[in-house]
């Protein structure tokens, strides 16, 4: 197995399409969004990591996104996964754990305070495996102001893993919080 990370600007064009596909087959309904100047910034901003097999064939990607969050008046940057895909022939092999063993280490040794994410509650022991730990009380907002996409209310549970002393300190009043990604449309870590 071999990673690669990348900005999203700087993807590679066979990549970009390899992932396209690995997307459809995930998320066949989910049609790709118009590039506006806040999807673009936010995009500026994100990592996609890139998992090869032995031969160089695309196994699975995951995107890192980040922004910066206020609560209770204090200001924390974070990170979180997105559209973590494996191709069907790499299930159940190793390759998805590795892959987000992968992202935690990139997100820990990064900028980042905390690391945040939303998954549905049958994913929760595999991305434990990856270092983070489940914190249903904490409610996640995506999307925008006038269409908001909370976590609750798609089903998901918020996984979290806490990097900065000021995180740490903090970590109980993060965790019973609601958290405005401020990310843009249709998106929700």
């Amino acid at each position: 197995m071999k990673t690669d990370t990348y900005h999203h600007y700087s993807l590679p064009p066979a990549d970009k399409v390899a992932l396209a596909k690995l997307r459809h087959l995930y998320w066949p309904d989910v049609a790709d969004q118009s590039e506006d100047e806040s999807l673009r910034r936010y995009l500026e901003q994100e990592i996609i990591v890139v998992m090869r097999d032995k031969n160089g064939e695309l196994a699975g990607s995951l995107k890192i996104p980040t922004s910066s969050v206020m609560i209770d008046d204090q200001h924390y940057q974070i990170s979180g996964l997105s559209e973590v895909m494996i191709a069907p022939q790499y299930l159940h092999k190793g390759f998805g754990t590795s892959l987000i063993l992968t992202a935690f280490d990139l997100i820990q040794h990064d900028d980042a305070d905390f690391s945040i994410f939303t998954c549905p509650p049958d994913l929760v022991p595999f991305y434990e495996l990856g270092g983070w730990k489940s914190s249903p009380q904490t409610r996640l907002i995506g999307g925008t102001n006038s269409e908001p996409i909370a976590s609750d209310k798609v089903g998901t549970v918020a996984m979290t893993s806490y990097f900065t002393p000021i995180a740490m300190d903090h970590e109980q009043q993060i965790a019973d919080s609601t958290i405005a990604l401020n990310v843009g449309s249709h998106i929700m870590w």
